[in-house]
């Protein structure tokens, strides 16, 4: 069976021969991506029959990049046996519409469900265009360039050199001055480039800063694969007129000399930020590639819609626009996180600030590629307000899944939970014919009984919680 080792410097650069082999040419399999955002998802690699393969938590699930670089139909069979064995998910991420249709037609691939969100799209462009910036569509750019040449002279764009970084350095602290930001990925992003800049000469990356008036005013990072490159930092001087269109050609240009068989150039995505998104819209790319999630076995496929499930006045149903608002408090209490496990704050799923769509969104896209399904929990109608939520989750290739449970703490104590926690596993056991697990953090004991009390009982223990299977199961009217 294939064993994968977790991410450190070292199997960074053990595997990165295998990473800049990807067919592939999105940002999310590289090189400088891996080593910027490697925290808090498990990240670990293994080479299987001479092909490459990652694996990562997306959506609190570990998915896996789809074997490449040797012979990846036995790596993807060794895969499959390896989450069989492990009784995981099998999902891919980073998946081009090139590669999902392979999947499609290949055999391997029973019940495939998959979508994409458009703010994972990487922006593509012609490496030529952005070198020259000929052509009428490109007019606005060679205006802004000339604006800078006639404030600061003809641009000045050095490759990076150990010298130059503690200036660059402090020309990102000036950078951070002028960018001010309460966001956590904005944040993270920042201090990511500069764990990236200290490391530069370690991983086999390229790059460059604009000078002006004797000091950076710019910094670029990027990686080459195949005949792309992926550039992952572009920061500069907003206070320096037209620097960012001067950077973008000068890297690009600089970059052509050193590998003349470069053709495009990917910018990576614009995790759903407007004026990001606008930005990049501006350089003209020849096109977007939308990076899908494909979940493969999952027991959700074929499910049209969410089932209404009801005992003694308690009602299970589809979380629906209108309750969005109450989703959003329910998602953003903190106290319920703690026992939830979630950190919203802290969610790389969600980009831009938070609003009543946000959360009604995941549920949306969860479901649609057979991740989870989350019901509202009501009192005696479809129509009443929303005071909790049941969610069947993590379903594996083998048929297991987990679920949970969380109510408005004004909910708690009336026995809403127990029987919305029952009807929510009757369902999955008896129609999805899924094989449930449970857990709670040992400090939740208040959900342990509960979980006990619906016919579930103890399986193990770790420092973190107690874990459950069913052991019998009463069945409860759906209506």
């Amino acid at each position: 069976m294939i064993e994968f080792e977790r991410y450190s410097s070292e199997t960074l650069k053990k595997y990165s021969p295998l990473i800049s082999r990807c067919p592939y040419n999105v940002n999310d399999i590289s090189v400088g991506s891996v080593y910027m955002w490697n925290e808090g998802v498990c990240l670990a690699f293994c080479e299987a029959f001479g092909s490459f393969i990652s694996v990562q938590d997306i959506c609190e699930e570990p998915s896996f990049s789809y074997p490449f670089g040797g012979d990846d139909e036995k790596a993807t069979d060794a895969l499959i046996e390896y989450v069989r064995e492990k009784d995981l998910p099998l999902k891919f991420y980073g998946v081009t519409d090139e590669l999902l249709e392979k999947l499609r037609n290949s055999g391997r691939f029973p019940k495939m469900m998959f979508n994409y969100d458009r703010k994972w799209s990487d922006y593509v462009y012609d490496a030529e265009e952005i070198a020259t910036f000929k052509g009428k569509k490109f007019g606005g750019q060679r205006n802004h360039m000339n604006k800078f040449r006639s404030l600061y002279g003809e641009p000045d764009f050095r490759p990076l050199e150990e010298k130059d970084l503690p200036a660059v350095r402090k020309m990102l602290a000036d950078y951070a001055k002028e960018h001010p930001s309460a966001g956590y990925e904005e944040n993270e992003e920042y201090l990511h480039t500069l764990e990236l800049i200290d490391s530069f000469f370690g991983l086999g990356l390229v790059g460059g800063a604009l000078f002006a008036d004797g000091k950076p005013v710019s910094v670029t990072v990027g990686e080459v694969q195949n005949d792309t490159l992926i550039i992952h930092v572009e920061k500069a001087l907003k206070s320096y007129k037209g620097v960012y269109p001067t950077t973008f050609n000068c890297f690009v240009r600089y970059v052509r000399d050193l590998y003349p068989n470069l053709k495009t150039v990917n910018r990576e995505d614009d995790a759903g930020d407007e004026g990001l998104r606008t930005s990049k819209l501006q350089y003209n790319p020849i096109k977007l590639v939308d990076k899908y999630l494909v979940k493969v076995n999952s027991p959700l496929y074929g499910l049209e819609k969410t089932p209404v499930l009801s005992h003694g006045g308690v009602v299970l149903s589809e979380i629906t626009e209108n309750d969005r608002k109450a989703y959003r408090k329910l998602c953003t209490d903190d106290q319920l996180n703690l026992l939830w496990g979630y950190d919203y704050k802290s969610d790389a799923a969600i980009t831009g600030e938070i609003d009543d769509d946000t959360f009604f969104d995941i549920v949306k896209f969860d479901r649609s590629i057979g991740e989870g399904i989350s019901f509202a929990v009501r009192q005696n109608s479809i129509d009443a307000p929303l005071i909790g939520e049941v969610i069947v989750y993590n379903f594996t290739y083998n048929g297991s899944a987990e679920i949970g449970i969380r109510l408005f703490r004004s909910e708690q104590g009336k026995g809403i939970g127990s029987t919305a926690y029952r009807l929510a596993s009757d369902w999955a056991e008896n129609e999805l014919k899924v094989k449930l697990k449970a857990k709670c953090f040992k400090e939740n004991a208040v959900s342990g009984k509960m979980i006990l009390s619906c016919g579930f009982e103890t399986d193990g223990e770790d420092e973190t919680f107690y874990y459950f299977n069913p052991s019998r199961f009463e069945f409860m009217s759906a209506v």
